[in-house]
């Protein structure tokens, strides 16, 4: 069963603008869903910072409203301030547990690569989530991308090759890397070099046997 944080929420206050509310320490927010009405809210600024912090986009959150009715929900939209971080809005999505949901799930890498410990290469991750579909009971809170497989260079790990749970639906293209190890730059340059080095020594090897062949020819 998945893990639900408490949040605790107050109705808002409509005779304050956001921005006052926010001068005084406190979030606004809506949470809405299938089913049911969309209800303004809001939420003290430190709270639902800690909360947000925890739960992410994949962590159910339970709502309590003053105390009293409460609604398991999960976090869909976080607006920030762009220059100092801080939480301006929060949009809540309600779930029902008979209901299927879309949500995304953080990647978490594990393990050791070889091809990087032992080969050299340069590690890169493309995708930090994936996004699913399931029931709210299957959600987990992140999926494992072990890289300890990686042995070649160039290699990689698609998300078809992800371990998922029994009841989720992945929604992400199959074919999207999550994670590859590169030659390094570097490496990469030399090799280059190398084969062109090899292909103008060729060429001359080639020129100068023809060349040769052209004399004989002359000579008779």
């Amino acid at each position: 069963m998945p893990r639900y944080i408490p949040l605790e929420a107050q109705p808002r206050d409509e005779t304050k603008s956001p921005r006052a509310l926010r001068r005084d320490g406190v979030v606004p927010g809506v949470l809405y869903g299938r089913r049911f009405e969309p209800t303004k809210l809001q939420f003290r600024e430190r709270v639902v910072a800690r909360v947000a912090g925890q739960a992410g986009f994949s962590q159910f959150v339970e709502v309590a409203i003053d105390g009293g009715e409460r609604h398991d929900a999960l976090f869909r939209e976080i607006q920030r301030d762009p220059v100092t971080g801080r939480i301006l809005h929060i949009d809540l999505y309600r779930v029902l547990a008979d209901e299927k949901l879309r949500s995304t799930v953080p990647l978490l890498v594990i393990g050791e690569a070889p091809a990087v410990e032992e080969g050299g290469g340069v590690l890169v991750q493309q995708l930090d989530h994936i996004d699913v579909e399931c029931f709210p009971r299957d959600l987990p809170e992140s999926i494992e991308v072990d890289i300890s497989h990686l042995v070649d260079m160039p290699s990689h790990i698609a998300v078809s090759d992800l371990i998922v749970p029994e009841g989720v639906d992945v929604l992400t293209d199959e074919e999207a890397v999550v994670v590859q190890v590169s030659v390094p730059r570097a490496a990469a340059e030399e090799e280059i070099e190398a084969v062109g080095e090899a292909a103008e020594e060729a060429a001359e090897a080639e020129a100068e046997a023809e060349e040769g062949t052209s004399g004989e020819g002359a000579e008779s």
